[in-house]
């Protein structure tokens, strides 16, 4: 009885036992990583403080022995008008080395370049260091912090399985273990929906009141929205047996979210709350939850939640990681992927 499961057991792909389904995110000073369920690893530095000129460097390592880090830069600053140079171009260094001329371009607030993969590898080694990164042009140097690049990396390596083996990037190894290959997204099957449109309730409707307050008792005081004002509430089939019904919950500083719940057809029962704090929309089947970090857009949160005919299933999950001053975040950094299977 006991050998079968381990038999099992160790029959499954190393990947399947590798990495958390939900992903990692984790920061110190100056650098973040967020990796995702696959084993894929982004790692993301920055300048130090909040200086009017903002740069970020992009380390991205898939899963896998053989995987390579492969390099992205991005820049901004604040001192430019309506939007950045196209193209900017300028000459990456490793202190005063001369790494090759980038040609930033593809962004009106903060152009990007990818690097060679020999750039790729020079900064990678550079940040763990004391060496100094900087993106010059003819009017302007941008400086990279290494703080908290060591952390950072040694992270990656412990999250795919690298560490003391020949592939790490910090704690590097003659350890010949089997390193973690590339797990495969998810695959979610999106239910089919009704063809029928979605109907909004207000106040002074049949309906209106008896669901509102079903709404309010199940929600508590999370929604304050709910108790102060008579918002409309708008009612989205999602099959034979089940109604998805969303109303205003709460309102904040630069952020505001709905509260879903799925109904009986009837209107009268809840058969199910939707685990959702911050979801701000609904549409097609799909419910986008997160919000901005700040007044100034600079980082934000994103999360899709699809309807499988049963449950909300997370289907993406990312972040842009640290405010640093890039308005919409220099980069997203997913900690969830799947494959989304339309009927």
């Amino acid at each position: 009885m006991i050998r079968k499961p381990l038999t099992l057991l160790a029959a499954l792909p190393l990947a399947a036992l590798a990495f958390d389904d939900n992903g990692s995110y984790f920061e110190h000073k100056d650098w973040e990583i967020a990796c995702d369920n696959t084993g894929t690893c982004r790692a993301a530095g920055y300048q130090a403080g909040y200086e009017a000129q903002a740069i970020s460097l992009l380390l991205v390592r898939d899963a896998g022995a053989d995987a390579a880090v492969s390099g992205e830069i991005a820049v901004t600053d604040l001192n430019w008008d309506d939007k950045a140079p196209q193209p900017l171009k300028g000459s990456l260094y490793l202190n005063d080395k001369n790494l090759g001329e980038i040609t930033l371009s593809g962004d009106d607030v903060a152009p990007k370049a990818r690097l060679s993969p020999a750039q790729s590898e020079a900064v990678s080694k550079a940040v763990v260091g004391s060496d100094k990164i900087t993106f010059r042009t003819d009017k302007t140097t941008w400086t990279l912090s290494n703080e908290g690049a060591n952390a950072v990396l040694l992270k990656m390596d412990d999250y795919q399985g690298r560490v003391g083996t020949p592939t790490a990037l910090i704690k590097r190894g003659k350890d010949q273990k089997t390193i973690p290959a590339p797990a495969a997204k998810p695959v979610i099957h999106a239910a089919t929906l009704p063809g029928t449109p979605p109907r909004v309730l207000k106040a002074g409707d049949g309906e209106y009141s008896a669901l509102r307050r079903l709404l309010a008792e199940k929600a508590g005081d999370d929604c304050d929205r709910m108790s102060e004002g008579e918002n409309e509430i708008t009612l989205y089939p999602l099959d034979s047996s089940h109604t998805l019904a969303e109303t205003a919950c709460w309102l904040a500083a630069y952020n505001s979210a709905n509260y879903y719940a799925i109904l009986s057809p009837d209107l009268k029962t809840i058969a199910a709350t939707v685990d959702i704090e911050d979801g701000y929309d609904y549409s097609d089947g799909t419910i986008e939850s997160g919000g901005r970090g700040r007044g100034l857009g600079d980082c934000f949160s994103l999360t899709r939640h699809t309807w499988d005919g049963k449950r909300f299933v997370t289907t993406y999950s990312a972040g842009s990681g640290q405010c640093k001053g890039f308005p919409g975040g220099a980069w997203e950094l997913p900690t969830r992927v799947t494959t989304v299977q339309k009927p």
